[in-house]
């Protein structure tokens, strides 16, 4: 069982500890692209004793049966992991949260004018993840597993296999982190997703799955970037 200290990154923690990553959320700490900081200083900077937050996080991890540690799991299991929990949801929740956030510009805007730039801003992220979702799907993933067929003998790995699985990864970082700098837009637009006291149904209903939505974008890039990435290019190295 791990022992949290103020010298753990929060990318270890969230790895680690099942349920960290809401609590991180509960106190706007960036756990994907800058889940390099450690405790400490995400502490420091958002003004909060580093054994409040450690209690929480234990208390939240308690309620949730067993330790699950997601290096411990194989490249083959990740893949699965990423596509049944990440990539299904995306595709399952992109398409419904679409139409409402153009509904909503369009009956609000004028007096909202932040729902506005929102939906801007959603069509343009939506290219960049359905583009980063078919990058994974369609040349990351068969690279990584046509290496894995060969048990793991180096010296039968192509260059070819090696630049194209790095090459992927690399569209995929910048992809991540344009979606993670949009979304932390969207989040203040939206002032964190609190709904207006006037707000109707359709209202209410979009910032709610935009909530959603980036929570689980930030733990999906938190596990490329902090877990499976790192595990891959161990493979290649």
């Amino acid at each position: 069982m791990m022992n949290i200290t103020k010298e753990n990154t929060v990318a270890e923690i969230v790895s680690k500890k099942l349920g960290s990553d809401h609590v991180f959320s509960k106190y706007k700490i960036d756990f994907c692209c800058g889940g390099g900081v450690t405790l400490e200083n995400a502490c420091k900077e958002i003004g909060i004793e580093f054994n409040v937050l450690k209690q929480e996080i234990e208390a939240l991890n308690s309620k949730i049966s067993g330790e699950h540690d997601l290096n411990d799991l194989d490249i083959s299991s990740l893949i699965d992991q990423i596509s049944e929990e990440y990539h299904n949801y995306i595709e399952e929740n992109l398409p419904q949260i679409m139409p409402i956030a153009a509904k909503v510009a369009q009956v609000h805007g004028g007096h909202a004018k932040e729902v506005v730039e929102i939906n801007t801003l959603l069509q343009a992220v939506e290219v960049v993840l359905v583009e980063m979702l078919k990058n994974t799907e369609t040349t990351l993933f068969p690279t990584i597993e046509s290496v894995l067929e060969l048990n793991n003998k180096f010296d039968e790995i192509s260059i070819a296999q090696i630049g194209g699985i790095r090459k992927a990864i690399n569209k995929t970082e910048i992809a991540q982190q344009l979606v993670s700098d949009t979304f932390k837009e969207i989040s203040n637009l939206s002032t964190h997703y609190a709904v207006p006291a006037d707000g109707c149904n359709s209202f209410r209903f979009l910032y709610e799955k935009l909530h959603e939505l980036d929570h689980q974008l930030q733990k999906y890039v938190h596990f490329n970037k902090h877990v499976f990435f790192p595990k891959v290019l161990k493979l290649i190295a």
